[in-house]
């Protein structure tokens, strides 16, 4: 097994979780990262995208500097505004991206699969890959998708997975980082890191055998919690940075009235009707003040409404879109 193949797979894998997959030679060639890159260039993983006329002065690293005109084969003569005319080698204005197509059709390859039976589920990130048999006729349903720590891309994942009824058959195949989230749609499903199940090698990816069909990582007991209110209604407690705080009974209910409210924010007044108070001076910063962190990372005052609202975080974002759609 080379080692070489490994990295280059893990940084395949790095390129495909960006947003733009187009990236500067340089960033690539040189560093850590160039041996890697070196074996992708030989396997036509990465190809050559457009040229750059300006670049990041790789003297000072401040300025753009002008790609004047190339010298020699391989050099080219830069104008920086702070560092003047100087030459490096060409690959400073080249760019490299990962072909798709060609990806695909290497995952298709290692397992064995026909491109008849692949399917774009969502243009350049979700894939169905097809189906194998496995030992005593078991069917397994094979996925891919880029960047699945986006909670729109998993639930589009999970959609397509439900409407062909492979949720108990499916294998799922990513670029991502596992685990996923807490509270992604795909959590408990069988996925895996592509880099840890493969390498990349001549017209396929190479499955390590021993590791093919054991079950993937992702499970959802073992997604922890960051900074989360997915908790309140069913366990009373929220999360802030991994760790949990209890709520007390009244702090439940205002946060519960402000993730059911559809605009997530209320005026004094509703807060004090939804949480049942009878106090005659309300005031939900004081319900608080055993709990002053809680209030303070989910709940702001706006002065100019005279309301206050929730702070939502990146963790809670798909959870609460879809409370908001079933209402």
């Amino acid at each position: 097994m080379s080692q070489q193949q490994i990295n280059a797979t893990a940084l395949l894998c790095w390129l495909l979780e960006r947003n733009d997959m187009e990236i500067s030679a340089s960033t690539l060639r040189e560093g850590e990262r160039k041996s890697a890159a070196e074996l992708l260039l030989q396997e036509r993983m990465l190809v050559s995208g457009h040229s750059l006329d300006w670049i990041t002065c790789p003297e000072c690293w401040i300025e753009s500097a002008r790609v004047v005109r190339e010298t020699l084969p391989e050099q080219i003569l830069l104008f920086c505004p702070e560092c003047e005319d100087f030459e490096v080698p060409r690959y400073y204005r080249e760019t490299h991206q990962v072909p798709l197509q060609k990806f695909i059709h290497r995952l298709l390859n290692g397992l064995n699969l026909s491109i008849n039976g692949m399917k774009q589920i969502e243009p350049d990130l979700v894939w169905r890959l097809g189906t194998t048999e496995e030992k005593r006729g078991k069917a397994l349903t094979w996925y891919f998708a880029r960047r699945l720590r986006q909670p729109e891309i998993a639930y589009r994942l999970r959609e397509q997975i439900m409407l062909e009824k492979t949720t108990q058959s499916c294998r799922i195949l990513t670029s991502s980082e596992l685990p996923l989230p807490v509270g992604s749609p795909v959590a408990g499903m069988d996925v895996s890191n592509l880099a840890s199940l493969a390498r990349i090698s001549q017209s396929k990816f190479e499955f390590f055998a021993d590791r093919l069909h054991l079950p993937g990582p992702q499970m959802i007991e073992e997604a922890a919690p960051g900074t989360t209110l997915r908790y309140v209604e069913s366990q009373s407690k929220v999360f802030i940075e991994g760790q949990a705080y209890d709520l007390e009974p009244r702090q439940q209910l205002i946060l519960l009235a402000l993730i059911r409210d559809l605009d997530h924010e209320m005026d004094k007044s509703a807060l004090k009707a939804a949480s049942g108070s009878q106090a005659q001076m309300f005031s939900p910063s004081k319900e608080f003040l055993r709990n002053r962190m809680v209030y303070q990372t989910f709940i702001r005052y706006q002065r100019s409404d005279e309301c206050y609202a929730l702070n939502i975080y990146d963790e809670d974002q798909y959870w609460l879109n879809l409370t908001r759609t079933r209402q």
